[in-house]
């Protein structure tokens, strides 16, 4: 979608001067050794920016990952999504840890990709009477060569969206409050996940059950989405709110200066505020296509004024 291509574009842009390249070991928060590029400032400003050392290492990841773009555009945005938060989770949690809250936190990306993954491709490849093919080969709509520049600036974004996790990684163990509160976003990531999965799954089969009955394609308004219309997109969004608020410890940690402090905001926010720009642009659209749709209905009509966009209406509400 050319709202997505716009914001990330913008992210690239804003990433740009973040990105250092150091032999620091990737993964690991320890003081670097002697760099191989000294950018202008000198070594003070490498050293400095070390703290976004790891993500080039994850936009690395995510960019051989979004090669499964040049079989069709699509997967950039959705296969190429779910593997590439597996493979940064797994690489952090490769490490050994010794921080339960890390492993909780990096347990958490690499089961979303791990589950993302799982969820579109039992939809696009095995789903009874779900034509996932021509679905996908309509979005190719750019030559494969063409594919790169996307690949690489959602590689970037993927790395953004991942940062918390990674300075995470750097800033272990999370001790006293700071622990708490990094296990507080774990949680509320937990409740995003969950959220997002039944969804999924509850929509999924109300339209295996149109198709296996041959019934035409209607809005499904059961379970989560009697009371958030876009129940999926509320489940997303909270949990990379929850990942976020994991790593946020650690751009207080003792020992951070202003400087890396100020840089580690940047990511992560740019990596959240990404997310959240996708799933809003979606919804909206999504609403805008509803309205046309199934507008006059006073079925329709009752649902939208007994439900909320997003955010889950209470029935008390």
């Amino acid at each position: 979608p050319e709202s997505m291509s716009v914001v990330l574009r913008l992210l690239l842009v804003a990433s740009a001067n973040a990105i250092v390249v150091n032999v620091q070991s990737p993964w690991a928060g320890t003081k670097p050794m002697t760099p191989i590029l000294i950018p202008r400032g000198g070594t003070k400003s490498l050293y400095a920016s070390s703290a976004l050392a790891t993500i080039p290492v994850a936009t690395g990841i995510a960019a051989a990952v979004g090669t499964l773009a040049y079989i069709h555009q699509a997967y950039i945005f959705s296969l190429s999504y779910g593997v590439s938060m597996l493979c940064i989770g797994t690489a952090v949690l490769s490490t050994a840890p010794a921080s339960v809250f890390l492993k909780v936190h990096a347990s958490l990306v690499a089961a979303y990709g791990a589950r993302l993954f799982a969820f579109l491709f039992w939809r696009q490849k095995l789903q009874p009477g779900y034509d996932g093919e021509t679905r996908l080969k309509a979005l190719d709509k750019t030559p494969r060569l063409q594919r790169t520049p996307i690949i690489i600036s959602t590689a970037i974004f993927y790395a953004l969206m991942s940062s918390p996790l990674l300075f995470h990684s750097q800033s272990a163990p999370l001790l006293g409050a700071a622990g708490v509160f990094s296990g507080a976003g774990s949680a509320l990531a937990i409740a995003g996940l969950v959220y997002e999965t039944v969804a999924d799954q509850q929509k999924s089969f109300f339209k295996m059950a149109l198709r296996r009955d041959g019934k035409p394609d209607e809005l499904f308004t059961g379970g989560l989405y009697s009371s958030s219309r876009h129940a999926n997109y509320f489940g997303e969004m909270v949990f990379w709110l929850g990942s976020f608020l994991a790593g946020t410890p650690a751009i207080f940690a003792a020992g951070v200066s202003l400087q890396v402090r100020i840089l580690r905001s940047i990511a992560s926010g740019l990596g959240l505020a990404g997310i959240w720009f996708i799933m809003l642009s979606a919804t909206k659209r999504l609403e805008a296509k509803h309205a046309e749709r199934y507008r006059p209905s006073a079925v329709y009509d009752k649902y939208f004024t007994s439900s909320n966009a997003l955010l889950p209406r209470l029935g008390f509400t």
